[in-house]
């Protein structure tokens, strides 16, 4: 039984190799043929990323070839017949394999007469190995086709790519207007609208989930825009001509050593602390003399004419030098606590319309992502018209630094935003920039002549500096020694500034070519 047992264990291991041949190649076919499947079901429904879904194909074809495998292997009642049917054993093997325990003299001679075949039988007489030809050309078929499928591109899945990265895109505006929002909420002060502050809020919100429930990138944006417009709207454009007023009046106080300290606050543009220096003012004027007085009621009167760009800044101090010039020091405390009252209140709005600007910027850098959504989607360029606004800016040095601002309006193509382009004048002895700006001295190249600046930069945030001149007790110091003070309030101004992102790097890149 020794040498049939080898015989049955290399005719069973054949067969075990075929079948595995045979289901492999079917689980294969199957395989490609799900993977087939699933490339046709993307062009209708289509799933991103696609590897797992193909992955499963494939797993799923192998896995049944497995179990076909494993539930057709064959028996040893199945391997003796395979050889004596394929090796013309006629039926030796399976009777030794049937009586491989009975005893007797004619079971011994069957046996034997078996073993003696198994030990000079050839197994080349099984023949090659079969291959499942039919099966193996589906299989190769199905997998070029599925192949050329997933390499053809696929519109559908092309769209949900784009909707995908649209949904993303979309969250993260929205996230940036409800930034906003809260930003615009804490930034209240004393002095202020408060409707104006409610109903930039309030845009902000409705912006936001407009954004939100934007069914493309095209209505996000377009809800962006008409927000910028809006907001627009709350801007006034009488507080510059208030500012310039109060830093008239503040060049007329500054020449009375009683007023001297509000004027020169009022000068440099300094609101707050103006309006803090002239209640300081009101509180003083019991304990001052009557000759005291009326220079302080004459100084009053000249800055009174001097401020008529704002009628009730002009009015108050108007009212304070007649109360002083009759001797009613309570009328004259009254009228420079109002006059307190309108300086801080034009600083207030001062600072509103920062945030105006810096809520307007905040809106165009959410706008980008939504803009190249937009282009993505096939829309073509050129799908709106955009308002823009430009503001000049320049950085004069010398006696002083100015800045000039500008607005402008202008037609986007492609991305739908406008491109503004601006001219103003600074005050100083500086002079604005056309959109990015330059000042009108620069660090002499190679020479050695000295360039001399105020000795600190002093805010407006409209993106004005008020230069030191005449009356304003500022010292010129090198410009070196404060070149990164001036640089760094100019930034600031520009990022509350309502300027596009390309042209804020222009005052950047201006300061960098200072330093160098």
């Amino acid at each position: 039984m020794t040498q049939i047992q080898t015989l049955l264990r290399k005719v069973r291991y054949r067969l075990v190799r075929d079948r595995a041949l045979a289901r492999g190649v079917q689980g294969a076919t199957l395989a490609a043929l799900l993977a087939l499947a699933f490339e046709l079901l993307q062009r209708r429904w289509p799933i991103d990323p696609a590897w797992p879904g193909l992955v499963a194909c494939v797993g799923a074809g192998l896995g049944v070839g497995l179990v076909g495998w494993l539930r057709s292997w064959p028996s040893w009642e199945e391997v003796a017949r395979a050889a004596d049917r394929r090796l013309g054993g006629h039926e030796r093997l399976t009777t030794a394999l049937q009586f491989a325990t009975e005893g007797g003299w004619i079971y011994a001679r069957q046996r034997a007469d078996a073993a003696a075949f198994a030990g000079r039988v050839d197994l080349t007489g099984l023949g090659p190995t079969p291959v499942p030809v039919r099966w193996l050309a589906v299989a190769l078929a199905a997998t070029a086709a599925a192949v050329t499928l997933a390499l053809l591109p696929n519109p559908a899945l092309q769209q949900l790519r784009l909707q995908r990265s649209f949904q993303t895109a979309q969250t993260q505006a929205a996230g940036q207007v409800d930034a906003l929002a809260k930003q615009a909420a804490g930034q209240a002060r004393p002095g202020e609208n408060p409707a104006q502050r409610q109903a930039l809020v309030r845009q902000l919100q409705q912006t936001a989930q407009a954004v939100r429930g934007a069914p493309d990138a095209q209505s996000a944006v377009a809800a962006l825009s008409q927000a910028q417009n809006a907001i627009r709207q709350l801007q006034d454009p009488g507080v510059a001509q208030k500012k310039d007023a109060a830093a008239a009046a503040g060049q007329q106080l500054a020449q009375n050593p009683q007023s001297a300290a509000a004027g020169r606050a009022l000068a440099g543009r300094d609101l707050q602390g103006g309006a803090d220096r002239l209640r300081q003012l009101a509180n003083s004027l019991p304990g001052t003399s009557q000759q005291q007085r009326q220079q302080l009621a004459q100084s009053l009167a000249q800055a009174a004419a001097a401020a008529g760009g704002d009628p009730g800044l002009q009015q108050a101090l108007q009212q304070a030098a007649n109360a002083l010039q009759r001797g009613d020091v309570q009328g004259a405390q009254q009228a420079l606590q109002r006059a307190a009252q309108e300086v801080q209140s034009t600083g207030a709005q001062d600072q509103f319309q920062g945030d105006v600007n810096q809520a307007i910027n905040g809106l165009q850098q959410a706008k980008q992502p939504l803009e190249q959504q937009g282009q993505g989607q096939g829309q073509g360029q050129g799908q709106g018209q955009g308002q823009g606004q430009g503001q000049g800016q320049g950085q004069g040095q010398g006696q002083g630094q100015g800045q000039g601002q500008g607005q402008g309006q202008g037609q986007g193509q492609g991305q739908g935003q406008g491109q503004g382009q601006g001219q103003g004048q600074g005050q100083g002895q500086g002079t604005g920039g056309n959109g990015s700006g330059g000042g009108s001295r620069v660090k002499p190249a190679g020479g050695t002549e000295p360039v001399y600046v105020p000795g600190q930069a002093q805010s407006t945030d409209q993106g004005v500096n008020q230069g030191g001149g005449p009356g304003q007790g500022q010292e010129l110091v090198p410009y070196g020694q404060v070149l990164s003070q001036y640089q760094q309030q100019a930034i600031q101004d520009v990022g509350r500034a309502d300027i596009p992102e390309q042209e804020q790097q222009l005052v950047q890149q201006y300061f960098s070519g200072l330093g160098g």
